[in-house]
């Protein structure tokens, strides 16, 4: 009977993990658009390589495209080669990969704290802000993070193995390090490179590093990472270099990409608010958890060394977006879930800390309510109702597990819990609502699919235009230009934004859709035709 019970209990918890896992990552994740400026540019490189124009030079717009190498495009591109060149397809690798990174983390805790702890971690990892947004974003940083979460764990058994395994572990390591590699570029085996010198350094056992096994690593990784490259720049030459190395890589690091926002002093501080932001609601747990536990034992050694090293390298780059620390979530994913862990045993400092955290979490719930809401009012109105409801979820799910005082397990779920919904309600509320906002989808699908017309645009570059109109429509470079165009009989269309509208009215053109702070001013020829609906 007591088997039985078991049993049913293991079940039941499966069933939790697989519906909490999907409204997390996949429900609706092909209803809503892909969002500029990033998503249609990677969603075009997918499209264009499962449509034939090629497996090893990715391209965009039909001409070579090296702002990446090609792990996820090539993830991507299979996935629309079975679905469709969807948005579904596109945007299914990062959230499978979401998945694969959630039970590496599991399985890296548990080998140096135990199943709770690892579970926890996991929960935490899984929903985070951050990983909620790029496990349904058409970007390479899931992919990333796979690869280098499966070097770190394959390192980390590596270092405790004996006799053969030792030259399995570190051979998957190499893998996975060429992989990171094909995914970002030669950041994944510098970060890792780095945490590894420091680890086996402060361990004593630096000699390791020119051990036979070790050797056998950086060969794997060798072979798996850089035939792309070599192949790239054989048949790309300079093109390849100024477009990767030098503008992509080099030049992002040295030069901010946005002055306005960084490359100033302030710059080497901006990651502490996004860390802060984006790994919410755990990360007013963190500090507690980094503090108490970063020299616990070896895997809380990797795991200090880890965060430290990715949070100074991308706080040192001139260029910062929000994406670039988290390949250290994982990292601190791990000293919250040991912290949660050692509150469920009981002991006094850790439960304290929890519940000074739960605090936190509220204060800064009400907080980021609050901006969500004056955001909704000055650039969503639509979405007012929906946004509120999400403020009204961060701020309810601590506050539900601050009640739940002396019981932090249970507090852990039902802030999980309340990010899984807070998934539902984005995806399900907010975003069918700023769909307009947020790509050109909805207003090129009022554009007649025509053998004979014109579509152009002017004042406005959006990569997501290319995706769904299906071409690059010409660049006009004044609002004369437009107007002598909308003048003449050939059927044109013309997108802007809303506010330059009136600058090309001419007689006989017509307004014929306008959302989303854009418009499409038609001449009388366009105006009077009807096509296929484009998809």
């Amino acid at each position: 009977m007591g088997d039985s019970r078991t049993g049913q209990l293991s079940i039941m918890r499966i069933i939790l993990v697989v519906m909490g896992l999907f409204a997390l990552y996949f429900a609706s994740m092909g209803s809503y658009p892909l969002v500029d400026p990033d998503e249609p540019v990677y969603g075009q490189v997918a499209k264009e390589m499962a449509a034939g124009a090629g497996w090893l030079t990715p391209h965009y717009d039909g001409k070579p495209w090296f702002d990446k190498p090609p792990l996820f495009y090539w993830l991507s591109s299979i996935s629309a080669r079975v679905f469709g060149p969807t948005e579904l397809a596109c945007r299914l690798p990062s959230a499978v990969l979401a998945v694969a990174v959630i039970f590496l983390l599991y399985f890296l805790v548990k080998h140096d704290f135990g199943r709770r702890a690892a579970l926890f971690a996991a929960v935490v990892m899984g929903t985070c802000l951050q990983t909620i947004i790029l496990a349904r974003a058409v970007v390479t940083d899931m992919t990333l993070l796979f690869c280098l979460l499966g070097a770190l764990y394959a390192y980390r058994r590596w270092f405790d193995a004996d006799g053969p395994s030792r030259f399995g572990w570190m051979a998957a390591c190499g893998a996975m390090t060429g992989l990171g590699m094909l995914a970002k570029g030669p950041v994944a085996p510098l970060l890792l490179f780095v945490t590894f010198f420091i680890h086996l350094w402060r361990t004593g056992r630096l000699r390791r590093l020119v051990s036979w096994d070790a050797l056998a690593g950086i060969a794997m990784a060798l072979i798996v990472g850089v035939p792309w490259f070599a192949a790239m720049y054989v048949l790309h030459r300079e093109a390849f270099v100024h477009q990767f190395i030098e503008v992509n890589n080099v030049t992002r690091f040295l030069t901010p990409e946005h002055a306005k926002v960084t490359g100033g002093w302030y710059s080497y501080f901006l990651n502490i608010p996004v860390l802060f932001v984006f790994f919410f609601p755990w990360s007013v747990f963190l500090p507690s958890g980094l503090l108490r536990f970063k020299g616990a034992n070896e895997g809380a050694k990797l795991a200090g060394i880890w965060f430290a090293v990715v949070f100074v390298f991308f706080s040192l780059s001139k260029t910062q977006l929000v994406t670039y620390i988290f390949p250290l979530y994982p990292a601190a994913a791990l000293f919250v879930g040991v912290l949660l862990d050692k509150a469920a045993s009981g002991e006094l400092g850790c439960e304290k800390a929890v519940r000074r955290g739960l605090i936190g979490a509220i204060l800064a719930a009400a907080l980021l309510a609050v901006g969500l809401v004056v955001t909704a009012r000055s650039k969503y109105p639509d979405a007012m109702m929906a946004i509120a409801a999400l403020g009204g979820i961060l701020l309810s799910a601590p506050v539900i597990a601050f009640l739940l005082r002396g019981k932090p397990g249970r507090a852990a779920w039902a802030i999980g819990t309340g990010m899984a919904i807070f998934a539902l309600v984005l995806m399900f509320g907010v975003v069918p609502s700023i769909t307009p906002a947020i790509s050109t989808r909805d207003i090129i699908r009022t554009i007649p699919r025509v053998a004979d017309g014109r579509v152009v645009e002017w004042n406005l570059r959006k990569p997501s235009i290319l995706f769904y109109l299906g071409f690059t429509p010409e660049h006009l470079p004044s609002a004369f230009e437009a107007r002598r165009l909308l003048g003449k009989e050939v059927s044109t269309w013309v997108i802007c934004k809303d506010k330059d509208a009136p600058l090309l009215r001419v007689k006989g053109s017509v307004e014929t859709a306008r959302m989303g702070g854009l418009a499409v001013i038609a001449n009388e020829s366009a105006a009077k035709r009807k096509g296929s609906v484009r998809n």
